[in-house]
C-alpha cells in the first residue's frame, strides 16, 4: 500500500515549477560532455504532465543518460494560461524545444499555426521510424498528412458500475468481455433507477462533456474525422448523430434514469461525482481509478466494477479516447536533439508506466495497472482484467475529438446547438440544421 499512497500523492499534487521557477530546472555545468559535445540547455513545457509519476521518473532518469550529459534540462510544470502564454513565446522568438501537445484539438490547431514542427524529416535524420516506435499509434502522430507529435499518454474509456445498486436491483452485472450495446446500457439504467429527489438514485452518470452526446455516433463511424463529410463540410445529418443526441434525450427526459443537463450544469456535478455512491454506471476514462483507489478522499460502502464500454453493434470491444504528446516547438535550439529528447521520455514513462498505457511500443510496461490491482482488491478487480479492458490490442480505438478543419469552432458549434437541445429550446430537427448550417460556415472560415 505504501507504493499506492505515493501514486496519491503524486496524483494528486500541483508542481509549482512554472516558467522562472528553479524547482523546475536542472543546472548543467555548461561544459562539454562526456563525449565532448558542446553544453546546450532544452526548454521543456510538460504543463501538468510532469506530476504523473511515469513521467515524473523518466524525467529523473532521462537526466542521468550518458548521451545527454552536455544537456541542461530545463523543465516547467504547470503554467497559468500555458495554451495562450507558451505559444505567444514561440511566436515571439523565445527559445522553446519540446512543448507537451494535450490533444488532438490543439494538435491540429498548432500544427496548423506552426506553433509545432513537422517531424517527417526530423524523424528520418535521427533513424526512428515512428511505426516500428508506435504502432497504431503513429496514425495519431500525423495531421495534413505529416507527423507533428511524439505520442506519450493513451486514454481509453470504459463502463463503471456500483455492484451494490445491481444487486438491489437484481440486474446482472455488466460482463467483463462482453460489452453490452448502447440500447442495452438504456435499458439497464431505467432498471437501476429509484427513488425521487435528493435520494433519487440515476441508473447512469452524465457529464456536460460531448462525448456523451455524440460519444457512440463517433464510435460507430470511426472517429472524430467523421464530423467532415468527404467534400470536407459537416456531417452532422449522418443518422447516427440524430440517434445518438435522441438516445441521452430520452434518458435525461423520457426514462429520467440519467441527470439532466440544466441540472448537472447548475449543480456543478464534477467528474468525481459518481464515486458518491448515487449513480448505477458511469461511462469515463482510466482517471477514475485512482479515485476509487482513494478510499481516504473518496470513502465508499459500496464495491466498484468495471467493463468494456457499450458498443454501437456486436460483441467486439470498442472504445475511444486520445493519444497525447510531445511537439517540437520551430524556435528549438537543436530540433534534431530535441525530437530525440522528446522520444527517449516516451520510452522510459512507457517502462514506468502503472495508471495508463504509453503509447511507445518498443518497452515492455510490466508496471501497468499493478498498483490498481492492489487497491481494488476488495472490488474483486484484477491486473488481468484492467488491462483486458483499458490495454487490449483487439479493442477498436478511435480518437474522440473532432478532427478537422477549424475544429475548435466546429466543435463549439455542435455544443452550443445540442445544449439547446437538451434543455429543450429547440427539437432535432432544427438542432440538426442549425449544426449544418453554422458548421459548414465555420468550417470554410479562412
Amino acid at each position: 500500500m505504501l507504493k499506492l499512497l505515493c501514486l496519491m500523492l503524486v496524483l494528486t499534487s500541483v508542481v509549482a515549477c512554472s516558467s522562472g521557477s528553479e524547482e523546475g530546472k536542472t543546472q548543467g555545468s555548461g561544459a562539454k560532455g562526456t563525449d565532448g559535445k558542446e553544453p546546450v540547455k532544452m526548454v521543456i513545457h510538460l504543463n501538468g504532465i510532469d506530476e504523473d509519476i511515469k513521467m515524473k521518473k523518466a524525467m529523473e532518469e532521462i537526466q542521468k543518460l550518458d548521451k545527454y550529459s552536455h544537456v541542461t534540462f530545463d523543465f516547467h510544470g504547470r503554467e497559468a494560461d500555458f495554451l495562450t502564454s507558451v505559444p505567444i513565446a514561440i511566436a515571439s522568438g523565445a527559445q522553446v524545444d519540446i512543448i507537451v501537445v494535450a490533444n488532438p484539438m490543439i494538435q491540429q490547431q498548432w500544427a496548423d499555426a506552426g506553433t509545432i514542427v513537422p517531424l517527417d524529416e526530423l524523424s528520418k535524420s535521427i533513424g526512428v521510424d515512428f511505426k516500428e516506435e508506435f504502432g497504431p499509434y503513429a496514425d495519431n502522430a500525423s495531421n495534413n498528412g505529416e507527423l507533428f507529435i511524439v505520442p506519450h499518454n493513451i486514454t481509453r474509456w470504459a463502463l463503471y458500475y456500483n455492484k451494490s445498486l445491481f444487486d438491489q436491483a437484481g440486474v446482472p452485472y455488466p460482463d467483463a468481455k462482453v460489452p453490452m450495446t448502447w440500447d442495452q446500457y438504456r435499458e439497464v439504467a431505467k432498471k437501476l433507477t429509484t427513488g425521487e429527489g435528493a435520494a433519487k438514485k440515476y441508473g447512469a452518470f452524465y457529464l456536460p462533456w460531448g462525448t456523451f452526446w455524440y460519444g457512440d455516433a463517433i464510435m460507430a463511424l470511426g472517429g472524430g474525422e467523421q464530423f467532415y463529410t468527404a467534400e470536407g463540410l459537416s456531417n452532422i445529418e449522418d443518422p447516427v448523430f440524430t440517434r445518438s443526441m435522441e438516445r441521452i434525450y430520452n434518458m435525461m427526459h423520457v426514462d429520467q434514469s440519467m441527470p439532466t443537463h440544466a441540472n448537472t450544469v447548475t449543480s456543478k456535478i464534477d467528474p468525481p461525482a459518481f464515486m458518491n455512491g448515487q449513480y448505477g454506471m458511469n461511462i469515463q476514462g482510466g482517471w477514475v481509478l485512482p479515485w476509487a483507489a482513494d478510499k481516504e478522499k473518496f470513502p465508499r460502502d459500496w464495491k466498484l466494477g468495471v467493463a468494456p464500454l457499450p458498443v454501437d453493434s456486436g460483441e467486439k470491444t470498442k472504445t475511444w479516447g486520445i493519444v497525447n504528446g510531445f511537439g517540437i516547438s520551430p524556435t528549438s535550439a537543436n530540433p534534431e536533439l530535441a525530437l530525440d529528447i522528446a522520444i527517449e521520455l516516451s520510452r522510459l514513462a512507457a517502462k514506468y508506466a502503472d495508471s495508463s498505457e504509453s503509447a511507445n511500443r518498443t518497452v515492455s510496461q510490466d508496471e501497468l495497472f499493478a498498483v490498481f490491482g492492489e487497491a481494488l482488491a476488495e472490488d474483486d478487480i484484477t491486473v488481468e482484467q484492467l488491462k483486458s479492458i483499458f490495454a487490449n490490442e483487439e479493442t477498436e480505438f478511435v480518437g474522440e475529438k473532432v478532427m478537422g478543419p477549424n475544429n475548435v469552432k466546429y466543435e463549439k458549434v455542435i455544443n452550443e446547438e445540442i445544449e439547446k437541445y437538451l434543455v429543450k429550446e429547440q427539437d432535432m430537427q432544427q438542432t440538426i440544421q442549425n449544426i449544418k448550417t453554422r458548421g459548414d460556415k465555420t468550417i470554410q472560415e479562412k
